[in-house]
């Protein structure tokens, strides 16, 4: 008897959706005067789209299409977790399919930088010693520092330096060699490590910027020729590395900047290993070192 009892409503049901169909061709919800396709009113509510866990922005088997295959271009979903696999990585969030790959429908932005504090470091000439990171001078600020980058996919590390000779002895005489020019020279070394084989060892290698190498010099004079003797020295030599680089969310990476000068000794002012003729680093502007997420 329910059943007959229904019958009238169903059909009346079934004609009202048909109708509406053919006369309008259009949905509305919480609205009988859609003004689109499709039209959402609901008050204090939301739209919830569909809650799915993505393996990656290549996962075409999460998601499939009802009349089979995988899913069809403009495939809209909810993701709702997070994935560390090193490649194709996504993040909880509105995903669009593109027709080959789900793409973020949602701003992703992370970006640090980390500086040498305390000002203008000081550094010591130490000639006849190697060149090597291990031996360098740890540059304050920029040790053992740890990032933990908010999303997965390549990220652009930009490391910044600039070094400055100290003051020169005045080693030329004479009417026709009254001005003394001298360099020192060195490197700066940039190590960072940590997951999916991120692993720049400036010990592993020698002058390769692969391995987080960066020459740097720079040059002090002294004029005699007029009167008062004109000095030159604090002008920074400026190094850039830069790497793109894959970087996992959540993961923690953990990186260090140092210094060492191993040339020009005998022309600086106390040998370069004390006073003023020491080097500089980040005399005027501090070294640093830049993260930036680019993208998957």
């Amino acid at each position: 008897m329910k059943i007959r009892s229904n019958t009238p409503r169903l059909l009346f049901l079934l004609f009202w959706m048909t109708g509406l169909s053919l006369v309008h061709s259009q949905i509305g919800v919480g609205t009988a005067t859609p003004q689109g396709a499709v039209d959402l009113e609901g008050g204090n509510y939301g739209l919830l789209f569909p809650r799915v866990a993505l393996n990656g922005t290549t996962d075409t088997t999460t998601i499939t299409n009802p009349n089979g295959g995988p899913p069809v271009a403009g495939t809209v979903v909810f993701n709702t977790q997070n994935t560390t696999t090193g490649s194709n990585d996504v993040q909880i969030g509105i995903y669009a399919f593109d027709g080959s790959s789900w793409m973020a429908q949602f701003t992703r932005e992370d970006y640090t930088i980390y500086k040498q504090t305390g000002g203008c470091q000081r550094a010591a000439i130490q000639e006849g010693t190697p060149l090597t990171y291990s031996t360098g001078n740890a540059i304050s600020g920029l040790v053992d520092q740890l990032f933990i980058p908010e999303f997965s996919g390549r990220y652009r590390i930009e490391v910044k330096t600039n070094f400055g000779a100290g003051k020169i002895e005045d080693f030329t005489t004479g009417d026709e060699s009254v001005i003394s020019l001298a360099t020192s020279e060195g490197a700066f070394f940039f190590k960072l490590q940590g997951a999916g084989g991120i692993d720049i060892n400036p010990d592993s290698a020698s002058y390769d910027y692969q391995e987080g190498w960066s020459y740097t010099h720079s040059y002090s004079s002294e004029n005699d020729r007029d009167g008062t003797s004109i000095e030159s020295y604090n002008i920074p030599h400026h190094a850039t590395l830069v790497y793109y680089l894959y970087l996992i969310g959540g993961e923690t990476y953990t990186f260090n900047l140092r210094h060492k000068t191993v040339t020009g000794q005998t022309y600086f002012q106390n040998n370069g290993v004390s006073g003023d003729g020491m080097g500089h680093i980040g005399h005027d502007l501090p070294c640093s070192v830049e993260f930036q997420f680019i993208g998957d």
